[in-house]
């Protein structure tokens, strides 16, 4: 028979994932959760509650305003743990051989902490405070469009909240002009695709996150995207197929989809080092030991109040 004629080989429309991988992952699994309980420990406690008076983050509060004292990046910590403390909470009985893995559901938490833990990094991240408060306010921002679209989703007036927002931030500015030394602000767009390309960036330079070959942060987060709207692509990437039903003339079957344990562990354990990571800036802005060259010649901190010389 010429080779043009010969029929395609058939389809295997089932896929498991080798032997072994899935004891392994379990084992991954019951590793990150001291590494969870750790990260809720410091950001319940005076890891986190306690900001020393001289460090870099206090000494940022005079230029934030209204975004003072550490609301933008400390709520995005919180979102991360919480998603990770849920992840846990599923998890652990079907370790213990009582409950089963849910198809896809652990996925959009599991991508909420990267995210979240990916906006702690991009706050928290750079050395100079120009840059630093450059990047809140952006954030800030950015918060102000998304407050205003979902108040005019409840039928609320909300024509002067991105304006009075971009105001405020124009009116801190003026208090810290070396941010526009280089090139005036502008407000530009602060998407979680590149918080997250920055937190791997950051990790990866980081001597404290484990140096190993693996799928980089931003694939694994653009596959948790698809995995949590439902994407056909995303759902044929990474799940496991089973019990195929074939119908050969249509070339087509109807299998059971199925999550596996290392296709959780694997961004579990990338979600928890984002959020270790972001701690770790945390504890460095927070505390004097750690402060650069430019926070010494910043006058003392004040309130607020007195800051805006109320009596």
């Amino acid at each position: 028979m010429p080779d043009d004629c010969q029929l395609p080989p058939p389809i295997d429309y089932n896929r498991m994932i080798a032997p072994g991988s899935e004891e392994l992952a379990v084992r991954l699994m019951q590793l990150m959760f001291p590494r969870i309980e750790d990260a809720w420990q410091k950001l319940d406690g005076v890891y986190v509650q306690v900001v020393e008076p001289r460090s870099s983050l206090r000494l940022d509060d005079r230029y934030l305003g209204r975004w003072r004292s550490g609301g933008l990046h400390v709520t995005a910590m919180f979102a991360a743990v919480d998603a990770l403390m849920a992840v846990q909470t599923i998890l652990e009985p079907v370790i213990a051989g009582t409950g089963s893995l849910p198809m896809s559901a652990l996925f959009p938490m599991i991508r909420a902490a990267i995210e979240s833990a990916s906006l702690a990094i991009y706050l928290l991240e750079p050395l100079d405070r120009d840059e630093r408060l450059r990047r809140s306010y952006l954030v800030a921002a950015e918060d102000a469009r998304y407050l205003s679209t979902f108040g005019e989703a409840l039928g609320r007036e909300t024509n002067t909240v991105r304006a009075d927002a971009q105001a405020h931030i124009r009116e801190l500015l003026a208090t810290r002009p070396s941010i526009e030394a280089g090139a005036p602000f502008s407000f530009e767009r602060v998407q979680y695709s590149d918080l997250v390309e920055n937190a791997d960036a950051v990790m990866a330079a980081d001597p404290a996150t484990p140096k190993v070959e693996r799928m980089a942060l931003i694939a694994w987060w653009k596959l948790l995207s698809g995995l949590s709207h439902g994407k056909q692509w995303a759902f044929v990437e990474l799940m496991e197929r089973s019990e195929a039903v074939v119908d050969e003339a249509n070339e087509s079957a109807y299998v059971k989809l199925t999550s596996s344990a290392a296709g959780v562990a694997i961004p579990l354990q990338l979600a928890v080092e984002a959020l270790e990571a972001a701690l770790r800036l945390f504890g460095h802005r927070s505390k004097e030991a750690w402060n650069q060259r430019e926070d010494a010649s910043e006058p003392i901190a004040i309130s607020f109040k007195e800051l805006r010389g109320d009596h």
